[in-house]
């Protein structure tokens, strides 16, 4: 069985919890404690789950939703993108939503038959109903996360004001299948998880834990073509081993061949997008994006030079100078 293997993680800013007085079986000793484990964390509860969730700025603002890669990573790496740069941050005229999409990060973990693409678009709307009733919001994603924004515009393309795309992934099956093999497995040699653990539809929170530290061990070999920068590694929390398999099964046939397509509606949706890529990145870098920008009515994308992959994290004020006139120019269709 394939994995939807097209967003890399680095892992050398991974804040794995370690104690020599733990058992291995206690929350917080493989990997860091979820929001179902940790009271202190920000979290919200909606559609039988519980989120990690956290918001920044004036909730009369027009509202912007951050969509973290993976599946199954975390929105640490996107935190960046809300800090002060120039002396302004996207924070000052817009309501910032981070949240760790179901079974991720640092949200509670579900049983595989909540981890559906048409479950994690449900969640979003309900985001969306609780932080901007009655108004469009602007989506943000990275890589898988630009794949579920242009999931959702394309099923609900009125609720969204406007959209910056950073590196997204395939957004149909037949471009994943044709760049697949230019995609680092994450999960080479832990054959334990698909003998026994993926074979279990309801897993015990310790069982979680334990599949989430061996999937991120697995993805510690490096990936040369998105030319992640390891002097200053994007970092995660935690990562969801069940949410990436089962959210990849959900865009495959039975023969573990990728048969999805988010493209299908994007002709109506006729607001310019923002596409953004590193200049150095090969899997999902420009070459990729200017094939996808023709999905869209109206998109463009923009170049930022000396960064792969990870661009929004190790050139975030370029990101930003970017993304903000492209934010500027579409609030007025916010009410």
């Amino acid at each position: 069985m394939k994995h939807m293997r097209w967003l890399p993680l680095t892992l050398a800013g991974l804040g794995v919890a370690g104690c020599d007085a733990m058992s291995p079986s206690d929350p917080g000793a493989l990997v860091p404690r979820t929001v179902a484990e940790d009271g202190s964390l920000p979290a919200i509860e909606m559609n039988g789950a519980r989120f990690h969730l956290e918001t920044m700025g004036n909730p009369a603002n027009p509202v912007i939703v951050f969509l973290h890669g993976g599946p199954g990573i975390d929105y640490r790496g996107l935190l960046r993108l809300a800090n002060r740069y120039n002396g302004s941050s996207l924070a000052d005229d817009h309501f910032l939503v981070f949240w760790d999409q179901r079974g991720t990060g640092l949200s509670a973990r579900v049983d595989k038959r909540q981890l559906t693409i048409a479950t994690y678009v449900n969640d979003l709307n309900t985001i969306i109903d609780r932080y901007s009733p009655g108004r469009p919001v602007f989506l943000i994603g990275e890589s898988w996360g630009g794949m579920f924004a242009t999931r959702y515009i394309n099923d609900f393309p009125r609720r969204v004001a406007g959209a910056a795309l950073i590196e997204p992934g395939p957004l149909d099956g037949v471009t994943a299948e044709r760049i697949e093999d230019d995609i680092f497995d994450l999960d080479p040699k832990a054959e334990w998880l698909n003998d026994f653990a993926w074979s279990s539809q309801f897993l015990s929170p310790d069982d979680h834990a334990r599949m989430d530290f061996e999937r991120m061990l697995g993805a510690k070999s490096s990936q040369p073509k998105y030319h992640l920068d390891r002097a200053d590694p994007q970092p995660v929390w935690r990562m969801g081993a069940a949410a990436s398999k089962y959210i990849a099964e959900d865009g495959q046939d039975r023969n573990g061949n990728f048969n999805y397509d988010f493209t299908t509606n994007l002709s109506s949706y006729t607001t310019p997008v923002l596409f953004i890529a590193g200049s150095l990145s090969e899997v999902q870098g420009e070459s990729l994006q200017r094939e996808q920008i023709q999905r869209y009515p109206s998109a463009y994308l923009e170049v930022v030079d000396g960064a792969g992959h990870d661009v929004a994290w190790v050139k975030t004020a370029e990101v930003l100078s970017h993304v903000r006139p492209y934010l500027a120019a579409r609030r007025g269709g916010v009410r």
